[in-house]
Parts: structure tokens; C-alpha cells; sequence
């Protein structure tokens, strides 16, 4: 046995470059998912006045401006409505039937991916960032569409004399402009998420490496000692005869000091 491991140790010193060779799938993992994109910003942009009345769904006739909405906009991400409204068109898209937006975990990470703010004076900016660009996109489209509709809703319940003070845009002039989408993609050479398949692509290979060295070490049917080959033949060793190469080495290194003080 402890012959066995000596022998399977001895292979591994000679075959040290198979296991350097099982690291680069390693690599290759690595350099793939460092130069692939695989998070995205998606941002619509609305130029208007931070003023502007949103119509609040809690109640037939309130409204609050669009700058108090983009200071608290979680509430506009997960009114009721709007979330009931978005599992429907879910159901109905096949690009998001791997999504259960059933589940309360699911529809909260969609929403934290979501933001809404005044970037400028009067620019109100929706933004996703997240790893999937076409739920981002769909999602960006669908708040959108909302944020327009509670707009139109919120202006009509304001009085004219308010509405004339504040030169509000009219409602019938609120759309979404469909070519304007800007796309950012990030990369990143490692996240945490990968440790799992970086692991997976070093210890695999590793394994593979050591099991194919041990099989060839295993299967060469050559004398590996002196004690193998009288075990074999079934005869006493009678002595070993050294190997000259050392000896040789040393008289060439003194030939060569020699001719070359």
C-alpha cells in the first residue's frame, strides 16, 4: 500500500503540467464572463415640470406633485393596482413566463432593480439595473405607461385657474417617445454569484487530471523498483547496479571547468 502511494506521488511530480493544464477552464470561464455583459441600465427619460399632479389611487380626487412621487417612489412601485395589473401582462408574455411574479420575492427583487428621480431641472428619469435587459425593458414600458396615465388623471382633477398658474402641459401631449431608450452594459472580471461554477471549473478538471494520471501510472505494466521485478520473476535481488549518470555529469562539468578556467 504505502508502495502504492509512493509511486502514485512520484507520478504526480512527473506529470505536474496536466494539472497546470486543468486550471484553464478555469481561465476560459473567467475570461468569457469578464468580457460578456451581464448587467444592464435602461433608462427613459420624461421632460417635465417636477410640479406636475399625479393622481394618487388611494382616492377619487388627490393628487401629489411628480417631485414628492420621486422622493418616496417605492409607493409607486408597489401600488396594488399596478402590481395586480403587471402579473397579468406577465402571464400573458412569454419572455417573462420564467418569471413566478406570483411570488412576493420575486416581484420585490423586480421592483428593487427600478428607480425614479430628477436628474435635471425638469427631467424625470426611470431606470432599471439589473442582470436581465428584457425584463428591464418591460418594465421600464410598463411603469412608464403608468407614470403617463396617473399624469393625464392627476391634471384633469386639478382646477383650470391652478392648471393656467402652473402652465401645465396638456395630458393629450404626454407620450412616450419609443426611441429614446438608453442601454449601458457593465461588465466585470468576478462577483460573488460565480464563486459556485469557478469552483466547479477548478476542482473537476483537478480531479479528471489526478484520476487520468493514476490510471496511466496504474496500467504501465514497466518495472517501477527493483523489489517489483524479483516479486514478479520470483527471485532474490543479488545486488543494483548505480546509474552512471551522475558520475558522467560530474566528469563533463570538471572537463568543462578545465578547459575553461
Amino acid at each position: 500500500m504505502i508502495f502504492n502511494i509512493r509511486r502514485y506521488l512520484y507520478a504526480l511530480t512527473q506529470h505536474l503540467h496536466w494539472l497546470a493544464l486543468a486550471l484553464i477552464p478555469l481561465a476560459t470561464y473567467l475570461l468569457i464572463t469578464g468580457i460578456k455583459a451581464d448587467r444592464f441600465t435602461l433608462t427613459r427619460s420624461l421632460q417635465l415640470n417636477p410640479d406636475y399632479p399625479v393622481a394618487v389611487t388611494t382616492s377619487p380626487v388627490d393628487t401629489v406633485s411628480l417631485k414628492s412621487l420621486t422622493t418616496a417612489p417605492n409607493h409607486f412601485f408597489t401600488d396594488p393596482l399596478a402590481l395586480a395589473s403587471w402579473r397579468r401582462f406577465a402571464e400573458t408574455d412569454p419572455g417573462l413566463a420564467k418569471y413566478n411574479f406570483k411570488d412576493k420575492n420575486t416581484m420585490l427583487a423586480a421592483i428593487e432593480a427600478l428607480s425614479l428621480k430628477i436628474v435635471k431641472e425638469n427631467q424625470i428619469q426611470l431606470s432599471y439595473f439589473g442582470a436581465d435587459a428584457e425584463l428591464g425593458l418591460q418594465l421600464i414600458n410598463y411603469y412608464m405607461n403608468r407614470l403617463l396615465s396617473r399624469l393625464r388623471a392627476g391634471y384633469h382633477r386639478q382646477t383650470t385657474a391652478f392648471l393656467n398658474s402652473n402652465n401645465f402641459v396638456p395630458p393629450e401631449h404626454l407620450q412616450i417617445d419609443k426611441t429614446k431608450l438608453k442601454r449601458t452594459e457593465h461588465q466585470a472580471w468576478w462577483r460573488g454569484e460565480r464563486l459556485g461554477a469557478a469552483t466547479v471549473a477548478t476542482l473537476l478538471p483537478f480531479i479528471v487530471a489526478l484520476i487520468i494520471i493514476g490510471f496511466r501510472e496504474f496500467l504501465d505494466p514497466s518495472f517501477k523498483s527493483g523489489r517489483q521485478a524479483a516479486r514478479y520473476l520470483n527471485l532474490p535481488i543479488l545486488g543494483f547496479i548505480p546509474s552512471l549518470d551522475p558520475i558522467i555529469n560530474n566528469l563533463q562539468e570538471g572537463k568543462s571547468k578545465a578547459d575553461h578556467p
